[in-house]
């Protein structure tokens, strides 16, 4: 996530769109310089414009001139008098006792480790903010079980509040007042019935973005809806409406503050607040407290319910219509967003977006914020402007008012846009054919672009097709789909093959991962599973995408191509999109075309292959390997090659078969580097009929009966596929029974005349041992949820 999160910031910064900086010696209320350019802002998250306030500026000025610009000590040796002050006069706006903290992140840091104490659960909701999240790391590092539940689900909540209530003894529920991608609320009316129906039940809630622009006194958007409960903890910020620095933890009682304050480990080891903010807190809180306090309020609800007006009479969609001054504008993929702030920032406005990793990748969207600074026909303006710029936007990267409707789960908007408006990804030219099975094409003309590639021949697709349907488990169905797409004289663009499956969340996540959860899955096998849509199929590899890229309409038809893959996905119900497996060369050719269409690079295993087998001897094949390989070839495997007895005789019976078979799943077993389900019987049935299928036996030579190990492999246009390798671990390791299956694999393919061998994934070391070498594969995923990734984050 990283390097894609990496790639997609760079991405924005060349385009002139993040990571900017502000110019000139001061700033205007509502306007902005950047780049030399003015903007109208509407990016800031001072809701209520406190912060040109004249009380809290004169405070500030006081207070640099009275204690200085710092206080450097730690708060558990000394605080600074202004502390106290701040602290009371939060303490009278929530009465309730109130620590202010350097930032609500800190605060998190300090509460959280102690108030969750051993025995405690946590239940986080999909999307509580990030700060929260970090700091739940700490409580899994104390062996504090996280859960995750889906964002707003009380149905959820409830069943893992019963399911839990027996093995804890306190329940921790974790989310936002206000969100802040969506901007929409935490179900606080239904979260107050669950406190008072389960005894064990707890809530802590940040509501960094609900506080001041709303409640009595500024008290916040959860403190407006409900009383603070007895098992209810409340952390908020300082910054944002309340214009001044830090952040605030609001306890049911004196003892739980008591007990964050001595051992919160932020609190004693990080610095505080500094004194020009402590004296800019003190003069907001007063603010806060005084009669001009709602009057303030007002002006900014009379500007939100403004812009909701405007927002629906515009006919703009919402995620969702609050009274919150944080909007989120649905619009798609990255590129798209990009497009439309650039737009507005030429028309003079400054928005932001919102998008991965804090939304999935097809789902971000224009998050703008309304404050008093603005005023009601700069409000005006902007959005005037946003219709326009939003659906010329859409448009010019191929999207609509329809597809955002669809994608967001909305009602129809913009209906009456003018169509011919659109000005990209347009391409007349371009016919597609669909197809569900390989029999329906020209298998020749199919096998020129793929069986020379890879595994994804027309026989081997055939005999596929025929394997992984009409089975009784469910992993075991496969759906084959095929689709190509040609220009208007017959000429192939693109053509491939995808499948969708049921697959592992965890098929290429770290081994110490999978590891934990195999353990989960003996309880429920389909524990982080989901239909996953892939280039080729679970059981092929190398090329599954053939793409033309001399054709000058090749990028019209990877979008056509991906297009029809969403319509697919969204129809199956899959979580992601694979695209697999590509060479460095085709990577760099579609890694910054496939991020603008919502692929981020995927890492997977390298490969490991023999190149060359054109050797004459044993002594020049030898010569083709370093010293260092030479000499472990030697050693752990020609050592041992006379005490075996190796035969390439295909099962002859049922029993024969059934014994390979439990070989194979013995190794599955033990197998974490790459999570998949235990293929079925019915595949190897298939092998022991097809002539292209290979299998090299390993028996020891005192017992010829039993069969130790054996590799099952493919011949497809001269490459031998090593695919499936059984073991009995009884006797694998004593003589290195693996490493002496990879060496005859190179002797059995040579036997066979094959050009080159292709050894799998995982296990390079021992591969190179005989010869391999190894390959970078890359391929790209659109994650369509974000549920299961949050979930193997927490299992981390």
């Amino acid at each position: 996530m990283i390097n894609s999160l990496d790639k997609l910031i760079d991405d924005a910064v060349e385009r002139g769109i993040l990571q900017k900086s502000t110019n000139g010696d001061r700033l205007d209320s509502a306007e902005i310089l950047v780049d030399r350019d003015k903007f109208v802002n509407f990016g800031s998250c001072s809701y209520l414009g406190l912060e040109y306030h004249p009380e809290l500026k004169n405070a500030v000025k006081a207070t640099v001139d009275n204690y200085g610009t710092q206080f450097s000590t730690s708060r558990t040796y000394l605080s600074i008098g202004l502390y106290d002050e701040l602290e009371h006069e939060l303490s009278t706006i929530f009465e309730k006792p109130v620590i202010a903290t350097a930032s609500t992140t800190l605060g998190h840091l300090a509460a959280l480790p102690v108030i969750v104490e051993p025995n405690d659960v946590v239940i986080l909701d999909l999307q509580v903010h990030s700060s929260v999240q970090m700091a739940t790391q700490i409580l899994k590092a104390n062996k504090t079980p996280v859960y995750l539940v889906p964002h707003n689900d009380m149905d959820a909540l409830e069943s893992k509040i019963k399911s839990l209530s027996d093995k804890a003894n306190k329940i921790w529920y974790m989310a936002d007042g206000v969100y802040s991608m969506y901007g929409d609320y935490a179900p606080l009316v239904q979260l107050e019935k669950l406190l008072n129906k389960y005894k064990k039940f707890h809530l802590y809630i940040d509501d960094a973005h609900g506080m001041g622009w709303t409640g009595v006194k500024g008290a916040g958007y959860v403190r407006s809806k409900m009383k603070h409960h007895e098992k209810m903890v409340l952390a908020t910020s300082l910054n944002k409406s309340f214009a001044a620095s830090g952040g605030i933890l609001v306890f049911p009682n004196k003892e739980m503050y008591r007990k964050v304050k001595n051992c919160g480990t932020t609190l004693i080891f990080s610095g505080p607040i500094q004194p020009p903010m402590l004296g800019a807190g003190i003069a907001s809180a007063k603010l806060h407290q005084s009669d001009e306090f709602e009057d303030i309020q007002m002006a900014l609800k009379e500007k939100v319910a403004y812009t909701n007006r405007r927002l629906k009479e515009l006919d703009l969609p919402q995620y969702m219509i609050t009274d919150s001054p944080l909007f989120f504008i649905p619009v798609g993929l990255p590129k798209i967003i990009l497009n439309i702030i650039r737009r507005m920032k030429e028309r003079g406005f400054f928005l932001n977006s919102a998008g991965y990793p804090a939304t999935p990748i097809k789902r971000g969207g224009i998050r703008f914020m309304i404050t008093n600074n603005l005023s009601v026909s700069q409000i005006e303006s902007m959005l005037v402007a946003l219709k326009e710029e939003y659906l010329l936007g859409l448009l010019d990267e191929g999207s609509s008012p329809n597809y955002v409707a669809k994608q967001f789960r909305l009602d129809p908007f913009l209906g009456d846009y003018d169509t011919s408006l659109t000005t990209k990804n347009e391409n007349s030219f371009l016919k597609e054919e669909r197809f569900n099975s390989i029999s329906e094409i020209d298998n020749e003309q199919w096998d020129r672009l793929f069986s020379k590639n890879g595994m994804n021949s027309s026989k081997n697709l055939l005999a596929l097709e025929n394997v992984f349907s009409d089975n009784l488990h469910k992993e075991d169905n496969w759906d084959f789909k095929y689709q190509i797409i040609k220009d208007s004289k017959g000429s192939i663009v693109l053509a491939s093959v995808f499948s969708v499956s049921l697959m592992m969340e965890d098929l290429l996540e770290d081994k110490s991962l999978s590891e934990k959860i195999r353990q989960l899955r003996t309880e429920n096998k389909y524990y982080l599973t989901s239909r996953t849509l892939l280039t080729g199929t679970p059981f092929t590899k190398g090329r599954s995408i053939y793409i033309n890229y001399k054709h000058s309409d090749w990028k019209f038809a990877v979008q056509q191509y991906v297009e029809n893959l969403q319509q697919v996905a969204e129809q199956e119900k899959v979580s992601k999109i694979i695209l697999r497996d590509f060479t460095d060369d085709e990577n760099k050719k579609l890694e910054s075309y496939l991020m603008e269409l919502g692929f981020l690079n995927l890492e997977f295993p390298n490969n490991c292959s023999v190149k060359d087998l054109n050797w004459n001897s044993f002594q020049n094949f030898m010569g083709q390997m370093n010293q260092k390989y030479r000499y472990s070839l030697r050693k752990e495997i020609l050592k041992y090659e006379d005490d075996f007895v190796i035969d390439y005789n295909k099962p002859k019976t049922d029993e024969e078969l059934l014994k390979v078979y439990n070989l194979y799943k013995e190794v599955h077993s033990q197998s974490a580097e790459i999570s998949v389900f235990e293929l079925p019987f019915k595949l190897f049935e298939s092998f022991q009929k097809r002539d292209d299928y290979d299998f090299i036996n390993i028996y020891a030579k005192e017992d010829s009966e039993t069969l130790l190990g054996v590799m099952i492999s493919v011949v497809i246009a001269g490459v031998y596929y090593a695919q499936l390798v059984g073991l009995d671990y009884n006797y694998a390791r004593e003589k290195s029974i693996y490493k002496q299956l990879l060496y005859q694999t190179v002797l059995r393919s040579k036997m066979l005349g094959c050009k080159s061998l292709d050894l799998a994934y995982t296990a390079e070391m021992e591969k190179k041992k005989v010869g391999a070498t190894i390959e970078k594969v890359n391929g790209f995923v659109m994650a369509l949820e974000h549920d299961s990734y949050m979930e193997m984050q927490l299992l981390k």
